[in-house]
């Protein structure tokens, strides 16, 4: 039996990190840190707080 690990997570639901608090030019490398291959990575504000949000790709 063998195990292997990615350099990179795999996420099959969306996800969200609250990067309210974080200094904007921090935000660049939370992105990086959680891009997925394929996947789409954008800002959401909601009820006054700032989620960084990764979406698996199709």
């Amino acid at each position: 039996m063998s195990a292997t690990s990615r350099d990179q997570p795999r996420y099959a639901t969306p996800t969200k990190v609250d990067v309210t608090e974080c200094r904007t030019d921090r935000i660049p490398d939370r992105a990086r840190l959680n891009r997925v291959r394929g996947s789409e990575v954008h800002l959401e504000r909601r009820g006054g707080r700032t989620f960084l949000v990764t979406t698996p790709a199709e």
